[in-house]
C-alpha cells in the first residue's frame, strides 16, 4: 500500500509541476500577454490541485512506509499539513516568479500576486508546523542527517553514525547551497530593477560562494590550531605527526561563518567590480552583503540536523511552545544521544536564524529609512559587520562552552568584536572617501 501511494504521489507531483511550469514560463516569456488566458487558468488550476492530491498522498505513503502506530488526530495533521504545503509553498514560489521576472504584468494581476507572496509565507510556515506536530512523536531521533553512498549501497546516516569511504552528503552543505541561492535571488531582483537584466550575479555568486566556504574553512583550522573544548582536530599534533592533509578534509565538517563571510565578500566584490564595469560597486554591496544575513538565517538549520552548536541545559518545560520536532531533536547531545528525560539544550540555532531575518530587513530597509542624509554609499555592508559581530557577541556566551573555538573558547568572541571594528571602519572609510572627494569637487569649482 506505502509503495502504491508513494509512487502515484510523486507523479502527482510530476504532473502539477509540469502543469504549472508550461503556462508560468510560457507568460513570462510573452511580450505580447500580460494576462492570464482561460487555457493557462485551466492548467494552473489543474496543477495545483495536482499538487495538493500529491501532498496528502504522500504523507500517507510516509506514514504507510514507517509502519507508525498512528493515531487518527496525528494522522490528520499529518495528511491536512502536507497537502496545503504542497499547494501553498508552490504558489508562493509561482508569485515570487511572477513578481520578479514578469514586470509588465496587468496591475490589477499584479496587486493578486504581491498579496499571494505576502500571504503564503505565513501560511507555508504553519501548514508545514501542522505536518510537523502530526509526524514528530513518531519520527526517529536525532533526525536524519544526510546520506552515504559507498560499498554497501545508499543509506541515510544520522549524528553518531559510523561510515568509512564512499560519498556523504549531508544536509549541512545542501542547506548552505540553498541560503546561497536565496541571497542570490533577492540580490538579482534589486540588480534587475537597477540595470534591467538578470543574471549580472551569476559569476559572482559562484566566486564568492567558493571563496566563503574556503575561507570558513581557513578561520576554522586557524581557530582550532590547538583544538578545541569539543574534542575537535588539534592541527597543530596533526601536522606534527605528518597528518597535514586533513586541514583540508572538509567534508568531514569544520566551518566557521565568520571568516566565510569575510572570504566570500571580498572575492565577490572584487570580481564584480573587475568584471562589470557597469556596475557601481559601492551600490552593489550595499544591496548583497545584507542578504547574506537571510542564507546564514538558513544555514544556521543545518546545525539543526547536525545536533551542534546548541546552548546550554535547559527544562522541555520552559520552551514547550516551540514544535514538538524541535523540542525532541534539542533532546539529543552532540553524540547522537539523548539527555536525561525532560532535558533539551537552548536551540539558539533558531535564536540565530530569526535575529538573522530581522537583522536583514532592519538593515536593507530601516536604516536607509531613518540614515537618509549623508549616509555614504556602501556603508550598509559595515552595518552588516557590526550587526552580525554583536549578534555572535551576544550568542558566544550562551553557547554550550565545548562548541566556543579556539582551546580557551574565546576565538570567536575576538572575532566578533573584529567584526564591529571592520565595520565601523568600512563605514568610516566610505564616509571620508565621500567628504574628500567633495571637497576636492569644491576647489575644483572655484
Amino acid at each position: 500500500m506505502g509503495i502504491a501511494l508513494l509512487v502515484i504521489g510523486l507523479l502527482a507531483l510530476a504532473g502539477g509541476i509540469t502543469l504549472l511550469v508550461i503556462p508560468l514560463h510560457g507568460f513570462v516569456k510573452s511580450l505580447a500577454k500580460n494576462l492570464f488566458d482561460k487555457k493557462d487558468w485551466l492548467f494552473i488550476g489543474l496543477g495545483f490541485l495536482s499538487l495538493l492530491v500529491s501532498g496528502g498522498l504522500l504523507a500517507g505513503a510516509m506514514m504507510s512506509l514507517g509502519d507508525w502506530a498512528i493515531k487518527g488526530g496525528d494522522a490528520a495533521m499529518a495528511i491536512i499539513g502536507l497537502a496545503l504545503f504542497f499547494f501553498s509553498f508552490p504558489l508562493l514560489w509561482c508569485a515570487f516568479y511572477l513578481r520578479y521576472w514578469k514586470t509588465d504584468m496587468n496591475s490589477g494581476l499584479m496587486k493578486w500576486v504581491k498579496l499571494t507572496i505576502y500571504v503564503t509565507i505565513p501560511l507555508s510556515i504553519c501548514v508545514f508546523l501542522l505536518f510537523s506536530e502530526g509526524i514528530a512523536p513518531y519520527l526517529t531521533y536525532p533526525l536524519v542527517s544526510g546520506f552515504v553512498i559507498d560499498g554497501d549501497g545508499f543509506r541515510f546516516v544520522r549524528v553518531g553514525d559510523s561510515y568509512t569511504d564512499g560519498l556523504h552528503v549531508a544536509w549541512y552543505g545542501v542547506i548552505m547551497i540553498c541560503g546561497a541561492l536565496i541571497s542570490y535571488f533577492v540580490s538579482d531582483h534589486q540588480f534587475y530593477k537597477k540595470y534591467h537584466k538578470h543574471g549580472l550575479l551569476d559569476g559572482t555568486l559562484i566566486v564568492g560562494f567558493l571563496s566563503g566556504v574556503i575561507g570558513a574553512r581557513i578561520w576554522y583550522v586557524v581557530g582550532n590550531w590547538h583544538g578545541d573544548g569539543a574534542g575537535g582536530p588539534n592541527f597543530s599534533e596533526l601536522c606534527a605527526n605528518g597528518r597535514w592533509y586533513e586541514m583540508f578534509a572538509i567534508w568531514e565538517g569544520g566551518l566557521t561563518i565568520i571568516g566565510g563571510a569575510v572570504a566570500g565578500i571580498i572575492a565577490g566584490a572584487l570580481f564584480l567590480y573587475f568584471t562589470k564595469k557597469e556596475v557601481d560597486i559601492r551600490w552593489a554591496v550595499d544591496t548583497v552583503v545584507p542578504t547574506i544575513l537571510l542564507a546564514q538565517a538558513l544555514g544556521r538549520w543545518g546545525n539543526f540536523f547536525n545536533c551542534e552548536v546548541y546552548g546550554a541545559s535547559t527544562s522541555m518545560d520552559a520552551w514547550s511552545f516551540l514544535p514538538s520536532i524541535i523540542l525532541n531533536q534539542m533532546h539529543i547531545g552532540n553524540s547522537g544521544y539523548p539527555m536525561s528525560e525532560g532535558m533539551m539544550h537552548v536551540p539558539l540555532f533558531l535564536i540565530e536564524s530569526l535575529i538573522n531575518i530581522a537583522g536583514y530587513f532592519i538593515i536593507a530597509y530601516a536604516v536607509p529609512a531613518v540614515w537618509r542624509k549623508h549616509r555614504p554609499s556602501g556603508s550598509l555592508c559595515g552595518c552588516y559587520m557590526i550587526w552580525y559581530g554583536i549578534v555572535r557577541m551576544i550568542m558566544e556566551p550562551l553557547r554550550d562552552p565545548s562548541f566556543n573555538m579556539g582551546a580557551d573558547g574565546q576565538w570567536s568572541f575576538w572575532n566578533s568584536l573584529g567584526y564591529i571594528v571592520i565595520g565601523l571602519g568600512v563605514i568610516g572609510a566610505f564616509a571620508l572617501y565621500d567628504f574628500i572627494k567633495f571637497k576636492q569637487a569644491g576647489k575644483e569649482a572655484k
